[in-house]
C-alpha cells in the first residue's frame, strides 16, 4: 500500500473533526492538514495527537501520541521515536527507532496484525520524509518489545 506525507483534504479533515476526538490534553483534536500521513483515497489517516515535551530534569520516557483510522476504527497509539545521524564520507547516515507502547485491539473484521503491518508501512514513509536529504538509513521497530522490522 502506497503512503504519502501530505495535506489532508479539507472534507476528510471535516469529518475527523465532526467525530470529536478529545487528545490526552484534554482538548478536541484539531486536524492539521500538513501533519498527516494517508493513503489515496483518505481511508487511512496517521497524525500526531500529543507531543510529550522532554524534561531535561525528568528521567521519564516522553512518548508521543498518535491516532490512526484504518477501516473504519479509531486507534490512540503511544509510540517513542528517536532519530539520528552522522556524517560519513560526506554522506548522513540516519537511524530511526519507533517503539510502539500500546497495545493494538483486535477488531471483528481487523486483525492486529493487519494493523501492525499497516503502521509499520506508515511509520517507514514517516521515516523517509523525514530524511529527504540523507542518502542512506535503517528504520527500527518494535512493537511492545518485540522486534517486527
Amino acid at each position: 500500500m502506497k503512503f504519502e506525507y501530505r495535506y489532508l483534504s479539507e472534507e476528510r479533515a471535516a469529518e475527523i473533526d465532526a467525530m470529536g476526538i478529545i487528545t490526552p490534553n484534554g482538548q478536541k483534536l484539531r486536524i492539521n492538514y500538513a501533519r498527516c500521513i494517508t493513503n489515496e483515497d483518505e481511508s487511512i489517516v496517521f497524525q500526531i495527537i500529543f507531543i510529550a515535551v522532554p524534561h531535561p530534569n525528568d528521567d521519564l520516557i516522553d512518548i508521543d501520541q498518535y491516532l490512526l483510522f484504518y477501516k473504519g476504527y479509531q486507534y490512540t497509539l503511544k509510540i517513542k521515536n528517536t532519530w539520528s545521524k552522522k556524517k560519513e564520507n560526506e554522506e548522513y547516515k540516519y537511524h530511526t527507532k519507533w517503539i510502539i507502547e500500546s497495545e493494538i485491539e483486535e477488531k471483528e473484521d481487523c486483525l492486529s496484525e493487519e494493523v501492525l503491518s499497516v503502521l509499520i508501512d506508515i511509520l517507514c514513509e514517516l521515516s523517509r520524509h523525514r530524511s529527504k536529504k540523507i542518502i542512506e538509513g535503517t528504520v527500527e521497530i518494535i512493537y511492545k518489545g518485540k522486534r517486527v522490522k
